[in-house]
């Protein structure tokens, strides 16, 4: 065997950084298709999210008029949704943009922006305070930490109505272990973390603690931390 097919072979059999944990082949089309369609410029990022403010927060003046401060923008295209929806041709890219609009909310909100494939843009937001978790990952989960609070509530004498909803409230991160990897394209391949999602229902809000281990394929492993849940009022 010659050297060159020597070197291929174990390049093969190296396995992947956890950092990335995926097939080099997978990341370079996410960096194309980045490159492809760049994020737009911060004020059409600030006219995009004032838009979906002003429909959550309806007719609040102080939310109309108020200052947008951008913390952070990131791709978001290795996002399950974003993902298949490029694959699909359907959308073109996605972000993540974290923002402080103090006139609306004083927690900061993130949003996820997404260009659709005649490069129009439509905006929703995916969570208020701080998480590492990414849309689709908050999606999976978040019937789960419903159920959890539903059941504490319960266990707690507090009956709800079949047709109650619930709300997620403003997340915080409890615990980030130093194994948890870099952002990479809006997700994170390796590590684990724990969030705590406050749920309100019934005219309370219960503090449901959640463990996160990512996968290394997009996704994480959930752990709802019973012992943790805490009924707040």
């Amino acid at each position: 065997m010659n050297g060159r097919c020597l070197a291929l072979l174990m390049a093969l059999f190296v396995p992947l950084a956890p950092l990335d944990a995926q097939h080099p082949m997978i990341l370079a089309r996410l960096n194309e298709w980045n490159a492809a369609a760049p994020v737009p410029a911060d004020e059409i990022l600030k006219t995009e999210i004032r838009g979906e403010a002003g429909e959550i927060y309806g007719g609040k003046a102080d939310c109309n008029s108020s200052d947008i401060a951008i913390d952070t923008i990131e791709p978001a295209t290795a996002d399950r949704y974003a993902f298949n929806a490029i694959l699909r041709k359907a959308l073109r890219n996605a972000w993540f943009v974290t923002a402080k609009l103090p006139g609306c909310e004083q927690a900061p909100m993130r949003f996820m922006v997404l260009q659709n494939a005649d490069n129009s843009l439509r905006t929703v937001r995916v969570n208020r305070g701080i998480s590492y978790a990414w849309d689709s990952l908050i999606g999976d989960t978040l019937p789960a930490a419903q159920l959890a609070a539903t059941i504490a509530l319960e266990r707690a004498g507090v009956t709800c109505s079949s047709n109650e909803k619930t709300i997620l409230g403003v997340t915080r991160i409890a615990v980030g272990e130093a194994s948890v990897g870099k952002n990479v394209f809006g997700i994170r391949y390796s590590g684990s973390w724990t969030e705590v999602w406050p749920i309100e229902a019934c005219k309370r809000t219960v503090e449901v603690s959640i463990k996160f281990t990512a996968d290394g394929d997009g996704g994480a492993f959930t752990q709802i931390l019973g012992d943790k849940t805490r009924i707040l009022s």
